[in-house]
């Protein structure tokens, strides 16, 4: 790019900052009359103070005759050049000032159009240049535009009207002394001439050698694990050494020729000043000069000469400002590969359907990756990729969400190309988990909001919950306000992958994309991560790139590639080998008898003996609790049923319930198939209907107001039940004697040696609370009066219910009533008080449970109902108090505080919202640490 070109493109770059250059470049034209008045005060001391001419005639004017002797020319003389000195501070101040200003403006706006720029380029530049050559155009070379505009530009003009008005003011002077000062012009104008292209082809060359030796310090410090683990750290210190080297030999020899440009300027400007003083002399010698009018010429030349070399090293220097703003064009001159077109069309949401139609791609004329890709996904379709590496598999999402276009053939979505969408619309469309999980430098919570920037804190963590990440996130010290570090290291591989699915989950798009989910995690966080992503790939359509079976069971079709091309596009399920098998028949038979030898099965069957199960699953396997299988086939429709094996007492609670209540209730629930008691031994078997339908949560007002509406159905319904007689309390006695439980255990734990003194104190605390809790029970029984008893489930939470829809109502349906009772419902209104995301309780919504049961009790106020909901956080918060209280008689006893402490706080708010003002406690005794 030629000089002149450059220019232009400046000029057009700083065009918005046109009205604070002009300012910059008349503040700069001040000095040149400041620069005339300089050498008057000494032109006045040795022309008139101490020699005998009279003041200048424009001073004479302006004084009276009073101080026109040499005292009063002495204080005219101090007075003028501490004047002079005055302005011309404050005019270099101004001009610092508007440098700055303007400057860093210049510097900020091109910055940020090179950033945009950089961000709208294709891949490919980006994997042919690397990153550190883009990150060094944008902060080293962009910054140039403040040198050039502000310091090389502007000066240059300002030092070409300065030097014009010295050439007048010198010619008015000796014209004689003028033409001697103006003949070093030409050798000066001569030199730059040489030495600029020099100057500016060696700046290219040191800019090219500094990015060089900023991409090895950046692939280090990007690899820094890698580099350590190998013991590399003295190489790659040798790499950095050996590039920077010749960047240093570059530059000195720049400086070198900068050098001796600069001593050919200044020996070229002392000649002249010698033929001026040589001449200047003889003329002061011949009267034609006074001493004071020579030294005054001889300062104008200094003045003269200043602007003169200005020019000259402004015009040489400049290459090196000019050859960085060079690159820095060249950057924002880069076209992207994939280019928006001129009348593409916008889309809000898109259907999901995706095919390939005979696509080919390759990264370069020697790098052919997909060869004649053809393949249709209907909306909603769950599609395996499977393949070797380097088999195409990530260029082919590449090329789905157009980082690349295909080198032949279409992508299509919903029927359109690719192409003809606008770009930021049609990227909208897809949520992308990728194999290496790519966090920023920022709180957890910013990451999550990364796919949604204006999503609310309740949207985060809703999910976060879905993507099972929550719990892990609240155990953090600040929690969703974390840091997560650079790139996320400081999470773990797994936790930084359920953030990535959190992220997915809140951009909520119809087609996901996964790229190996689960390659670089554990067994236990892989099944953490699967159950996760079956929520995420609900209702959309699917691309999940994966070489393990465990993630891939769920697809309805498998797509493997091989050297670019497909060899297996199937919609069969995925399965892994297996050994040769006997003939069908006795296959089946065989597969019979061992299902029947199950005792779940054999329970099963006594109630229906010609329904055997097509497969039983466990569920949950647990020594001390219920124990729960899936049985396939068998129930209405061929659907799963759950049998569930507890203790007898237990299952006569829930039998109660399905038998004798539920049974005839109107309100939605579970299918009920009987019970069968297991002889010889103090357990049964349930059999129930498998409750399906989305999750629960309770963040989301939908999901808050359709347990409200079922749960208020179902308390208003049961009220009259006399089978609820035979249930346990499930009111406020219920929640009395949890509360003497619990002040025992603590009495008998808080010993413990290895507990923490602080953690001593803080059950000491919560033991005083207990004791002034159960001082003052009836405040609470009190909350509960005039209530009518009815159906409770006692453990109303997320985790026991799923979404379903019948008929037209959209609902719900419950499961698990071990804990059922009989009693005034406050525990199944609890709410949710200081950490929202929990799953202490359902978190239901209040005012619509209200609306759904006050024809049914129409003396229950809606004030009384949220007391109610308060007294029930309270029961709530006790029920999981004494789950894990237990806990503190082991050595992980401190493992179960921070959830204590959780529930001490949600205990605290209920009361505090019930106004409990709280007595005061026992001062902590000290605890020595153990």
């Amino acid at each position: 790019m030629s000089e002149l070109a450059l220019y232009r493109r400046l000029l057009r770059q700083a065009r918005p900052y046109w009205l604070h250059l002009a300012g910059l470049f008349g503040i700069g034209l001040l000095a040149s009359p400041l620069a005339l008045l300089d050498p008057v005060p000494l032109k006045i001391v040795f022309d008139s103070v101490l020699g005998s001419h009279p003041l200048p005639a424009y001073l004479r004017t302006v004084f009276p005759s009073a101080v026109l002797g040499s005292a009063g020319a002495l204080l005219v003389a101090i007075g003028l050049l501490l004047g002079v000195a005055a302005l011309t501070q404050l005019q270099a101040l101004a001009n610092r000032f508007m440098q700055a200003y303007v400057g860093e403006r210049l510097v900020l706006g091109f910055r940020t159009q090179l950033v945009q720029h950089a961000q709208r380029l294709s891949l490919s530049y980006h994997d042919s240049k690397g990153s550190a050559d883009a990150l060094y155009r944008i902060h080293q070379d962009a910054a140039v535009i403040d040198k050039i505009m502000v310091e090389g530009i502007i000066p240059f003009v300002a030092a070409a009207v300065t030097l014009v008005m010295m050439i007048v003011v010198t010619l008015r002077l000796d014209w004689q002394l003028a033409l001697v000062a103006l003949g070093v012009s030409p050798p000066l104008f001569v030199l730059s001439r040489l030495y600029r292209p020099r100057m500016r082809r060696q700046s290219r060359h040191v800019k090219k050698l500094e990015s060089s030796a900023l991409a090895v310090v950046q692939e280090t410090l990007g690899a820094l694990r890698v580099v350590k683990a190998f013991g590399q750290e003295s190489r790659e210190t040798d790499r950095f050494v050996h590039r920077s080297t010749e960047g240093v030999a570059a530059r000195i020899r720049l400086s070198l020729m900068e050098g001796r440009y600069g001593v050919l300027v200044g020996l070229t400007s002392a000649l002249g000043t010698a033929a001026v003083l040589f001449i200047g002399v003889r003329h002061v010698v011949e009267g034609v000069l006074t001493v004071g009018q020579l030294w005054m010429a001889l300062r104008y030349l200094d003045k003269l000469y200043e602007p003169l070399k200005t020019i000259s090293k402004k015009a040489a220097g400049i290459q090196s400002y000019l050859a960085s703003a060079e690159r820095a064009f060249a950057l924002l001159d880069e076209q992207p590969e994939v280019p928006e077109r001129p009348h593409a069309r916008p889309v809000t949401r898109a259907a999901g359907a995706v095919e390939f139609r005979g696509v080919s791609f390759a990264y370069g004329p020697d790098r052919p990756v997909l060869q004649d890709v053809s393949v249709a996904i209907a909306p909603g379709t769950r599609l395996g990729v499977v393949g070797a590496t380097g088999a195409g598999k990530t260029t082919l999402i590449s090329l789905l969400t157009r980082f690349y276009d295909p080198t032949a053939g279409q992508i299509l979505l919903d029927g359109v190309d690719l192409r003809d969408y606008k770009l930021d619309d049609l990227r909208r469309q897809f949520a992308v988990v990728l194999q290496e999980t790519v966090l920023f430098s920022a709180s957890i919570a910013e990451n999550i909001a990364y796919a949604a920037p204006r999503a609310s804190r309740e949207q985060i963590v809703a999910a976060a919950h879905a993507a099972n990440a929550h719990e892990f996130i609240v155990r953090l010290p600040r929690g969703y306000d974390t840091q997560v570090g650079e790139r996320g290291a400081q999470l773990s591989g797994g936790q930084r992958q359920r953030i990535a699915l959190a992220r997915a989950f809140l951009k909520d798009s119809p087609v996901l994309i996964l790229d190996e989910p689960t390659s670089a995690v554990d067994t236990e966080t892989e099944k953490t991560i699967l159950g996760a992503m079956r929520h995420l790939m609900r209702g959309r359509t699917v691309l999940l790139i994966s070489h393990r079976p465990s993630t891939l069971e769920r697809c309805a079709g498998l797509l493997v590639l091989e050297s670019g091309r497909i060899v297996t596009d199937t919609l069969r399920s995925v399965t892994t080998a297996q050994p040769p098998v006997a003939p069908a028949g006795a296959a089946t038979g065989e597969r019979r008898s061992n299902l029947k030898s199950h005792p779940a099965v054999r329970a099963w069957c006594e109630l229906y003996p010609h329904a055997a199960p097509v497969s039983i699953t466990p569920l949950r396997v647990r020594k001390r609790k219920s124990n729960v299988y899936r049985l396939d086939g068998v129930g209405q429709a061929g659907s799963a049923v759950i049998a569930k094996r507890c203790r007898t007492a237990v299952a006569q609670v829930e039998r109660t319930v399905y038998e004798d209540i539920l049974a005839g209730l109107t309100v939605p629930s579970l299918r009920y198939y009987g019970f069968v008691d297991e002889p010889d031994s103090a357990s049964g078997w349930l059999f129930m209907e498998e409750a399906s339908g989305p999750e629960y949560s309770n963040l989301l007002p939908e999901h808050r107001a359709r347990a409200g509406r079922w749960l208020g159905s179902l308390h208003a319904a049961a009220a009259g039940a006399a089978a609820g007689e035979r249930l346990p309390d499930g009111g406020p006695g219920r929640y009395l004697e949890r509360v003497r439980t619990l002040r025992d255990t603590f009495r008998r734990h808080v010993n413990n040696p290895v507990l923490l003194p602080e953690d001593v104190a803080f059950l000491e605390g919560l033991l005083a609370r207990l004791d002034d809790l159960g001082a003052r029970w009836h405040l609470l029984e009190d909350v509960c009066h005039g209530v009518p008893p009815t159906l409770v489930h006692g453990d109303f939470n997320g985790r026991n219910i799923r979404l379903r829809t019948v008929g037209e109502e959209a609902t719900i349906t419950v499961f698990d009533w071990e804990d059922a009772g009989w009693g005034v419902p406050a525990v199944d209104l609890a709410q949710q008080l200081t950490v929202s995301s929990g799953q202490l309780s359902a978190n239901l919504d209040i005012p619509t449970y209200w609306s759904a049961g006050r024809e049914r009790w129409p003396d229950l106020s809606s004030e009384a109902c949220w007391r109610l909901a308060y007294c029930g956080t309270v029961f709530r918060t006790l029920s999981a108090m004494s789950w894990i209280a237990d806990n503190l008689a082991n050595d992980w006893a401190h493992a179960c505080l921070p959830d204590m402490r959780l529930y001490a706080a949600e205990l605290d708010g209920a009361l505090e919202r019930l106004d409990w003002v709280r007595r005061a406690s026992p001062p902590p005794r000290e605890v020595a640490a153990t």
